[in-house]
């Protein structure tokens, strides 16, 4: 639990992580791994034709790797992001963002729950099993891994440099859920133009606000379009595969007609669907609403896709990898564990479609806390996921 909160308590937003690697990079040599710290070669990854984005404009990528126990045998990777989200309004917090407090069984700050905690978990897991004695039957990896949050950097490097296992585990917050299907999300950028004109005359203007709407009505049913038939494993969640509009804006005086509308979200992505499609369709339905407006099929609006670009990913859940850590649920819990499937992107899909090897999502938390205020995770719930990763570790 400790070394959650000293995890918690160094600032990590996504483009600054380096401190907080150190960190890690220790902890991993105090616990008896073999360290692997190494910068990732930005300017070739990004060449890559697959290379899964970013949008921070970052000029280092630090990861770690640490390794325990002998090559051969079964191999697992366990895999988790210290990058974290901006806090915010920082006078909604109780506390700083980077407090690392506990209070009520809870571990308070930015990345408590997404996912200092996993992190935490995964070398307090390899510690556990360095400590013991007992001889491992393979290879264990613990990735520690920055650049998730907006795209996946960090992962994809771990692959390009050669790691590779017979399946991993993403210690994303799944509230000790088993995940072998998580949706894709892309984030995309529209900018709409419109006509000035002094507000008192607004009627001579066309304002990009107004159009964007038109846009966003057609967006709204694309969105309906995508959730028609979810799979069962996305039974709980309303919309599967949300379309958001995250940030906007428009115009640049109050008493001038907005000509310039400037937008960016994430449109999901469903499982069985290859990313171009779903592109092809959010451009289809922006044409066509363009089409249908008399300014904007002159002044047609334009599509950019950029930063974070996750594929959806699914894995067979009667993989061995599943079996291993069902059991060692059981074993702690009492009882199975619950199939969910993941309505947001994560590396997962990285290790699937680029490493060429299963993984699943488990881990402490409760996604609804990622990114929030006063973002909390449940002491007792790290506990037990360190005791469950340890037992189908070993």
């Amino acid at each position: 639990m400790r070394l959650a909160q000293e995890l918690v308590r160094i600032p990590s937003v996504t483009g600054d992580e380096p401190a907080v690697q150190e960190r890690v990079a220790q902890a991993l040599a105090d616990a008896g791994l073999e360290v692997d710290t190494f910068e990732a070669d930005l300017g070739r990854l990004k060449m890559h034709p697959r290379f899964p984005g970013m949008e921070v404009d970052r000029q280092q990528a630090r990861l770690v790797a640490g390794t325990l126990g002998p090559r051969g045998g079964r191999s697992l990777i366990l895999n988790g992001h210290v990058d974290v989200v901006p806090p915010g309004n920082r006078t909604r917090w109780q506390a700083s963002p980077w407090s690392g407090h506990i209070q009520a069984g809870r571990l308070f700050g930015r990345g408590a729950c997404d996912m200092k905690a996993g992190v935490a978990v995964a070398i307090s897991v390899a510690g556990a099993l360095a400590k013991s004695g007992l001889p491992l039957s393979g290879r264990l990896t613990v990735q520690s891994v920055v650049g998730e949050e907006d795209g996946g950097l960090g992962t994809f490097a771990m692959i390009d440099r050669g790691y590779r296992a017979d399946a991993a585990i993403v210690l994303e917050p799944t509230g000790l859920r088993l995940i072998p299907a998580q949706a894709g999300a892309l984030s995309f950028r529209l900018r709409v133009t419109g006509l000035a004109a002094h507000a008192s005359v607004r009627y001579q203007g066309v304002s990009a606000l107004e159009k964007f709407q038109v846009i966003e009505n057609r967006l709204r049913r694309l969105e309906r379009e995508l959730n028609q038939q979810p799979p069962s494993l996305f039974s709980r969640y309303p919309i599967p595969y949300a379309l958001s509009i995250g940030k906007l804006r428009a115009g640049e005086w109050s008493a001038t007609v907005p000509d310039q509308l400037e937008c960016e979200g994430r449109v999901g992505v469903p499982l069985g669907v290859a990313s171009s499609d779903v592109r092809g369709q959010f451009e289809a339905a922006v044409g066509e609403a363009a089409r249908q407006d008399t300014w904007l099929h002159d002044h047609p609006p334009a599509v950019e896709w950029f930063g974070g670009q996750f594929d959806a990913a699914e894995v067979d859940p009667t993989l061995p990898v599943f079996r291993m850590l069902g059991e060692a649920h059981r074993q702690e819990l009492g009882v199975d564990p619950e199939l969910d499937g993941a309505p947001y992107g994560s590396d997962m899909r990285l290790f699937v479609h680029e490493g060429e090897m299963p993984a699943i999502l488990y881990g402490p938390g409760d996604i609804r806390q990622a990114h929030s205020v006063d973002e909390w995770i449940s002491v007792d719930e790290i506990a037990r996921a360190a005791r469950i990763v340890t037992v189908a570790a070993a």
